[in-house]
């Protein structure tokens, strides 16, 4: 795929690892990782600046907290820091261009990094069927990353994360929503990108990225079409010097997996094990052999 201009999104469900992902591959000197942006979530900026959609659901820290993403995106681009100063200017630039379709915040930020290679990942593209479909019908040229985690410890991190705000719900509930969640976004995904020509996706395991770069990374980047020498490789692994690791001097900026941010620190990821539901998940005998089949096809086999 030409890479050189062309964006790249990279889709995943929540607690994927994603965060750390875009980290990795920004320390190439030809790719540019945002944090967070959310722009397919709503048409307008205005909207997603407001909440619409199904975010409006969430409470109103959680939003202001992702919202810290594009704000720090624009902060970094615009003024080369994110400072309370910067971040400031940045939400006042972004509320005076509320009207802009999403799409059009978009291009101003790839033509701001323009010629290196854009990189976005939202995991809030792939939670809605309308917002991945914006996606893929606003960048049809683009290339798109398909990263997987092992369903069982990507629900141990969705419970873990999300127990706090849905504290309404019991643990067997919980447990169901985490793996309708998994399930979904990756089914979402897998035909989505069957109308992608091949050349312009590729699929990669978290486990694999993290815990074997010198492997996976020489992957990603031939299929970019990007320099990918010893000395680049080495570089990579540097995740705790993207612009956007850590918190800020504020210490309340997020655009990305909060426990990566707090130490930005590349770690392989443990072996989680066979993909094996026990009955304290609370999962029914049905969910689970659709869980196992998918899992499966995206190369985690049940042993």
């Amino acid at each position: 795929m030409r890479a050189d201009v062309n964006p790249v999104f990279l889709l995943a469900p929540a607690r994927s690892c994603s965060t750390v992902a875009v980290a990795m591959l920004s320390q190439h000197p030809r790719i540019y990782g945002f944090p967070e942006l959310l722009l397919f979530t709503a048409p307008t900026l205005g909207e997603i600046l407001h909440g619409a959609g199904r975010r409006s659901r969430l409470p109103p820290q959680w939003i202001e907290n992702q919202l810290s993403g594009l704000v720090r995106a624009v902060a970094q681009l615009h003024h080369g820091r994110q400072d309370d100063a910067a971040t400031g200017e940045a939400r006042t630039w972004l509320e005076r261009h509320a009207h802009w379709p999403s799409t059009r915040l978009l291009d101003h930020l790839l033509d701001l990094v323009h010629p290196d290679v854009g990189l976005e990942k939202s995991p809030d593209t792939v939670a809605d069927p309308r917002a991945l479909q914006r996606c893929l019908a606003a960048y049809p040229d683009a290339g798109y990353l398909h990263l997987t985690r092992h369903p069982l410890a990507t629900m141990r991190s969705m419970r873990e994360h999300w127990g706090g705000v849905r504290a309404d719900l019991d643990p067997e509930a919980l447990s169901a929503r985490c793996a309708a969640a998994w399930y979904r976004s990756h089914t979402a995904i897998v035909a989505a990108l069957a109308k992608v020509p091949e050349e312009r996706r590729l699929r990669v395991r978290a486990e694999d990225l993290l815990g074997r770069p010198a492997t996976e990374l020489p992957r990603i980047l031939g299929w970019l079409g990007l320099e990918r020498t010893d000395a680049v490789l080495d570089r990579m692994r540097a995740t705790q010097d993207w612009p956007f690791a850590g918190r800020g001097a504020s210490q309340n900026l997020f655009g990305g997996d909060w426990k990566f941010l707090r130490d930005p620190r590349l770690r392989a990821l443990p072996d989680p094990g066979p993909v094996d539901f026990d009955e304290s998940w609370g999962i029914g005998e049905g969910s689970r052999r659709q869980l196992v089949r998918l899992a499966a096809s995206l190369g985690y086999e049940r042993t």
